[in-house]
């Protein structure tokens, strides 16, 4: 079942791996009361990853 969004919020995330582990935690910034959730690209829309 999918979730209809309505709130947008800012999480930080390093992206480094070591072992096929995350180095650290994903951690809830705050709140974008500013950014409107049509203003958000859907999952896996957006830029590609980086090759290497």
């Amino acid at each position: 079942m999918l979730v209809e969004p309505k709130l947008v919020a800012e999480i930080p995330v390093d992206t480094a791996q070591e072992r096929g582990l995350w180095r650290h935690p994903v951690r809830f910034a705050r709140l974008r009361r500013d950014v409107a959730v049509t203003d958000v690209p859907p999952f896996g829309a957006g830029a590609e990853p980086a090759s290497g």
